[in-house]
Formats: C-alpha cells, structure tokens, sequence
C-alpha cells in the first residue's frame, strides 16, 4: 500500500529508470542517533528487496494523568519540544538511507509506541523491531515488541539485542506446524525466500481437532513452494520436548540468518504460565525472528 509521498518517490524512481520497490518496510527506531540493530536490519532487507523504508520514531508524551495543573503546561511543552527535534532528525535518516543505497522516509509520532506502530503498519508490508533482553521494558507476551506483533497486521521482524546482523534472509529457517499462524508467515516471508541461497523447513505435526472439522485437505508446502520456484529441504521435526531450544540449535548449525515461524499460536495467558515456542525464541534467540500473528 502507498501513500501519496511515497507514490511520488516511486515515480521519480521510475523516471530515473531505476528499479521500483515493491515492498514497504517499517524500521521502529528506538533512538534517533547511531545505527541501531533494527535500523541494520532494515538497510539489509531494503537491499535484497529493493523495499522502501520507513524510519518511524516514536517521541514520549508527559504522564499527566497525576500531574497538578501548574505542571501540565510545561510538560506538554516538553513533550512538543521532543516532538520538534524528532522531527528535526529527517535529515540524519535520510543520510543513513543514502549510505546503504536505499530509499525511504522519516515519520515521527508522539506517544504510545505500540498504537503508532500498528497505525504506520497500516500502509507496510513488514515491521522490523528490536527486543531488549537485558531489562526489557515488559515480561515476554506484554512488550512492545510483542503487543505489535498482535496488533499490527503484518508480519514483524524481531532483532534481539544480541543478534549480529550481517546478511539477512540469505540462509532461512522455517518451524512449520501446519498452523494459521506459521502459514502467514510463510507468506509474509515469500518475497526473501525466493532470493535465498538455503531454505530449510523442520515440518512439524498439528493435532487434529476432534471436535471440529475432519478429514480436512492437507497442504502439500513442497509442492506449493515448487510452483513458485523455491527450493527447500524439508525434515521431519519431532523433539520430545523443548521445541524452542530445538528449533534454535537447529538454525545454528545451518548458520542460519532468520528464523521464520507463528507467533502466539495459543493464548498469551497460556503461553506465560506454561511456556511454549514463541516465548522461548523470544527470551533466547539470537538470531533474527521473522514472526506472524
């Protein structure tokens, strides 16, 4: 989807007889100065997919819920004051756009950031947000990070503050469960994996519901990928336990670069009492997570 600044940025792109952009990904920066981990990412995938790229920033509004009314003033000032030299950075993003070749523009918002991310993903293809692990802002399932992968519409890509980002889709990972969730990603990731070098998919089994639908069509994933010219090895995927941890050692020795799969496949309730795979990859990984709720 496309806005009319970046409809006119394709145009002059088109003119110039450059190749035009067929994805638009949104960068969350944290902190408008440096390069950040979400910010690498994001050049990374722009590009090997020639995508347009949003650097949203999401300035902090004042808590004035119990502040008295001498205070709200000034701090609604502030919270402007920030807006303003947010606002002022457009030329900083576009100087990091610039030296990675790629083409894009700078949004700022001002408050919650989770509401301003699934409003800009509104128009995007992709989200791209980094996950502190030390001192994160929220338990694992209640972050940022995590309520934007409920919220957005699209999927996310989680860089854990511990990944080393180098390539970025060059060697992919996919846990395939048969689930709603896993097949959005599988969608979300398709434009990569067509341009990837190795794609493996650990095929896990999904229960069957006995008290649902029976006998439904299975989909032949091998077969779909072919007619769209992706080559995968499949593996059978089956730990007695731990799937997370397993799924990881998997993608460490294939020297993966992302690791692709549903996110939240059951409540988040049940997911934090009794663990599970997303919540697990999320508190552990290392590498990038390419997520769909």
């Amino acid at each position: 989807m496309w806005n009319t600044a970046s409809a006119a940025v394709e145009s002059t792109i088109a003119a110039s007889g450059a190749v035009m952009s067929q994805l638009d990904i949104l960068v969350h920066v944290r902190n408008a100065e440096g390069e950040s981990l979400a910010a690498r990412a994001g050049f990374a995938l722009a590009q090997r997919l020639q995508a347009y790229l949003y650097g949203l920033y999401v300035a902090p509004m004042g808590a004035v819920a119990f502040s008295t009314p001498e205070t709200v003033v000034f701090q609604v000032h502030e919270a402007d004051h920030l807006f303003d030299e947010a606002m002022a950075r457009k030329d900083w993003w576009q100087a990091q756009l610039d030296a990675h070749h790629a083409a894009g523009e700078w949004l700022v918002a001002q408050g919650e950031p989770v509401e301003a991310l699934c409003h800009a993903a509104r128009w995007c293809d992709l989200v791209v947000a980094e996950r502190p692990t030390l001192n994160p802002d929220a338990p694992t399932g209640w972050g940022t990070v995590s309520r934007t992968v409920f919220g957005a519409g699209a999927p996310v890509i989680v860089v854990p503050e511990t990944a080393k980002v180098g390539t970025l889709g060059e060697r992919i990972l996919i846990a395939w469960n048969h689930s709603r969730e896993s097949m959005r990603a599988i969608h979300g990731v398709l434009p990569l994996l067509t341009r990837a070098t190795q794609v493996v998919v650990l095929d896990g089994t999904q229960g069957e519901d006995l008290l649902g639908a029976r006998h439904l069509p299975k989909l032949d994933l091998p077969a779909w990928f072919a007619r769209r010219g992706i080559a995968a090895e499949f593996r059978s995927f089956a730990p007695k336990s731990d799937y997370g941890a397993a799924i990881l050692n998997v993608a460490h020795e294939m020297n993966a670069d992302l690791i692709v799969m549903g996110a939240w496949g059951h409540s988040r309730i049940a997911q934090l009492v009794l663990g599970g795979t997303t919540r697990y990859l999320f508190q552990n990984s290392d590498l990038p997570l390419f997520v769909a709720h």
